[in-house]
C-alpha cells in the first residue's frame, strides 16, 4: 500500500462503539483508503482489507455498514425481496458495486470495480457528495 491515509493507531480500538465512532469521524479517509485498495485489487472483502491495510477487519465491516445505512436513507428502492443487497456507487469518477450476500450482520460484503451500465431500476449513489455532506454535518 502506497500511503497510509488513516491513523496507524487503529488497531488499539477494541470495541464496536469506538470503531463506529472512528469510522464516522474519519469517513472520508476510510473511503479513500478502501477505494484505493479496491482500485489495486479489483475487489475487496473484510479479510482482504485486513490483509492489505494491516487494520482490523471490523473497520471495513463498520464502514460498509455506515455506507449502506447512509444510502438506504436516501433510497427506498434498495429494500426489496432479495437475499442480499447491491449498491452502485460512484467515487472519484469511477463506478463500484457493493454486494452483500445475505441479510445478517455477518454476511460477506464485497466492494468491486464496476465497468458495465448501471441497471435502469438502480440508483448510482455519489460517494463524493456523501463525504462532503458528512463533513459539513460534523
Amino acid at each position: 500500500m502506497g500511503k497510509v491515509l488513516i491513523s496507524s493507531d487503529l488497531n488499539s480500538y477494541n470495541s464496536k462503539a469506538l470503531i463506529r465512532a472512528k469510522v464516522k469521524e474519519d469517513f472520508s479517509k476510510f473511503s479513500d483508503e478502501i477505494f484505493s485498495l479496491v482500485e489495486q485489487a479489483g475487489s475487496l472483502t473484510s479479510k482482504e482489507f485486513e490483509t492489505h491495510s494491516g487494520f482490523n477487519s471490523d473497520f471495513y465491516t463498520e464502514y460498509c455498514s455506515q455506507l449502506k445505512i447512509f444510502f438506504d436513507a436516501t433510497s427506498s428502492a434498495m429494500i426489496g425481496k432479495r437475499s442480499g443487497k447491491i449498491l452502485y456507487i460512484t467515487y472519484k469518477n469511477e463506478n463500484y458495486v457493493l454486494t452483500q450476500q445475505g441479510l445478517t450482520e455477518k454476511a460477506t460484503v464485497t466492494i468491486s470495480k464496476f465497468t458495465e451500465e448501471v441497471p435502469l431500476r438502480e440508483t448510482l449513489h455519489d460517494l463524493d457528495k456523501a463525504c462532503l455532506k458528512l463533513r459539513f454535518n460534523q
